[in-house]
């Protein structure tokens, strides 16, 4: 088998996302009994399905069920499907039996949708409203986890609120799926990038799949003793920092790092890996190995460099709410006057710059220069405090201005407060020294996510930050 062979494969063994973001499958049910107008439940139910088939391969029927019989098979159809996560629509007032019977067997989130009743003629046609308060009571009563979304999908606002809605709970079935490879653990003294094995399976149903560095170091020496060259990745040439073709040497460094760690993470099957760069692998002696993360971004895998476990994770949640790749950063500076914070870090992906013409690498091969383009974006870390699990969500603006740090930068602006505040914020709260920038907004997302999953939504601006200690009473 040749090396183009070999690569090609290792690319098709590692799961790929859709678009950037995660396509999965969604289960759906309707619900209700005869005595209401089961037949336009049945049509809204299927209007329901034809918004949502957009985003999510659907596993059901708009179908109203009345039975226990019939949920039970309809049940029986999705568990078999990997769905991340459960609609539920209240066609109609449901029957309390049969929403208990769908709930102890979904074992993924569930969001409660249902259409308001339009009163025609001084009739409740549905009653579906207070049908779907008794089916969020079934459903938290047993223990499930529910989000819920009202309206009609024939209103488009209504259709992007459902579907944000079923993004933000299905993020959480995702997880529950993922093994989360960890590429030896992380630097010592970088506490932030820790995890709680066990406590990490309990909460988000997340495993961890260990890679030892021994399987990177033994990969790249076989490759690099190879007498072929390696397969370039990149066409064209790549453009020194201070002007002119990269030396070749290092180029084919960054393509040898790209197709060692592409094999390496394709063989342990996981869909987000946190990488431990340093100190051994920058050891090895091979230049180009952060250049190659940032190939590897772009690629479709998720890989967090300094073996940031919770900011892996945190990347695997947003490629389930955007069609980008993340940026996982410091923040390094902040400007009162410009009211910016400035991100800067490695192992970006290139598709995030400003403009590709401006890319340029060091002529040692451990950094790439450019800045990030400009838009809407949400500053997101799933971090820990006191044993527990917290959501960070700063909405950003990504501000048009070039930065030139030797690697990727940008300055962003927050939406609400000032940079100082968010500075306070995190520094006051504890928070993790690298946070994740997403781009769009993502708010309404991942505030189903930490509903969903009873963990503290932490936005700067919901209280008043304090940067100084108030004094003490007299």
């Amino acid at each position: 088998m040749t090396d183009a062979e070999s690569t090609q494969q290792e690319v098709e063994a590692v799961p790929q996302r859709f678009n950037g973001r995660v396509q999965g499958r969604l289960g759906y049910v309707c619900v209700g009994v005869p005595w209401f107008d089961v037949e336009s439940a049945e049509v809204a139910a299927a209007a329901t399905m034809e918004s949502l088939a957009t985003d999510w391969e659907i596993v059901g029927s708009p179908r109203v069920l009345t039975r226990c019989d019939q949920a039970d098979e309809a049940m029986r159809l999705i568990a078999g499907m990997n769905v991340d996560c459960l609609v539920l629509e209240v066609g109609t007032f449901p029957d309390g039996d049969v929403i208990a019977s769908i709930a102890t067997k979904a074992h993924v989130p569930i969001v409660i949708h249902y259409v308001p009743d339009t009163f025609q003629d001084g009739l409740v046609e549905r009653n579906a409203m207070c049908g779907a308060a008794l089916a969020a009571y079934c459903v938290r009563a047993l223990g499930g986890v529910v989000a819920w979304c009202v309206g009609d999908t024939k209103s488009n606002s209504h259709r992007t609120h459902l579907v944000r809605t079923v993004r933000g709970a299905a993020a959480i079935g995702w997880l529950r799926r993922t093994r989360l490879g960890a590429i030896g653990r992380y630097p010592s003294g970088f506490l932030p990038s820790s995890v709680d094995d066990v406590e990490l399976r309990r909460k988000l149903g997340v495993t961890i799949e260990d890679v030892s560095m021994s399987t990177v170091t033994a990969v790249l020496e076989t490759r690099r003793s190879q007498a072929d060259p390696p397969d370039h990745h990149r066409a064209g040439p790549l453009i020194a920092l201070g002007g002119g073709e990269l030396d070749k040497s290092v180029s084919d460094g960054i393509e040898l790092w790209y197709s060692t760690l592409l094999q390496v993470i394709g063989a342990s099957g996981s869909r987000v890996v946190a990488l431990k760069d340093w100190p051994e692998l920058l050891e090895m002696g091979v230049p180009g190995l952060w250049p190659a993360i940032g190939w590897l971004q772009d690629a479709g895998l998720i890989v967090s460099p300094e073996g940031d476990l919770n900011g892996a994770l945190t990347m695997g949640v947003a490629s389930c709410w955007t069609t980008s790749p993340s940026f996982l950063a410091d923040l390094v500076d902040v400007d009162s006057e410009a009211g910016t914070l400035t991100l800067w870090h490695y192992g970006c992906a290139e598709s995030l710059a400003r403009n590709r013409q401006e890319i340029r690498y060091a002529e040692d091969g451990e950094d790439v220069q450019f800045t990030l383009a400009p838009g809407r974006g949400t500053l997101l870390r799933l971090g820990r405090a006191d044993g527990e699990y917290r959501l960070l969500v700063i909405p950003v603006e990504v501000v048009d201005e070039e930065v030139q740090l030797r690697r990727a930068a940008c300055k962003v602006k927050p939406i609400m407060g000032s940079a100082d505040d968010i500075r306070a914020f995190m520094f006051d709260g504890g928070w993790d020294h690298h946070a994740c920038l997403v781009y769009g907004d993502v708010h309404h997302e991942a505030s189903v996510f930490a509903r969903c999953l009873d963990i503290e939504l932490c936005e700067p601006m919901q209280t008043r930050v304090e940067s100084v200690p108030p004094p003490l009473p007299r």
